[in-house]
């Protein structure tokens, strides 16, 4: 029998301890054909999210597509994360896994 704990209250919160981050495909590409927000906002906005994750040290993985056909992730966003190299997917779907990655 498995006995489930439920955390409340303060501890129901989340770390970075228990949090991590993830920025798929910031990509210049990505933007182009965006009609339902301003990508300028957007970016902005995820650069936020970057610069806060970094000073709570929250763990940050970052994703591109195709990259020599798409692009680098975009400035902004690498400059928060300088040393840090983009996982670059051949598969357009995030979730897909490659035959490489599952030995």
């Amino acid at each position: 029998m498995t006995l489930a704990i439920r955390t409340v209250g303060i501890e129901a919160l989340l770390t970075p301890q228990n949090s991590v981050l993830l920025l798929i495909d910031h990509q210049p590409f990505q933007f182009a054909n965006l009609h339902s927000h301003e990508p300028t906002l957007i970016v902005n906005n995820v650069v936020g999210l970057a610069k806060t994750a970094k000073v709570f040290q929250v763990p940050t993985i970052l994703t591109t597509v195709l990259e020599e056909r798409g692009g680098l992730l975009i400035k902004d966003v690498q400059d928060v994360f300088p040393d840090q190299k983009p996982i670059n997917r051949t598969f357009i779907n995030t979730w897909k896994i490659s035959a490489s990655s599952r030995r």
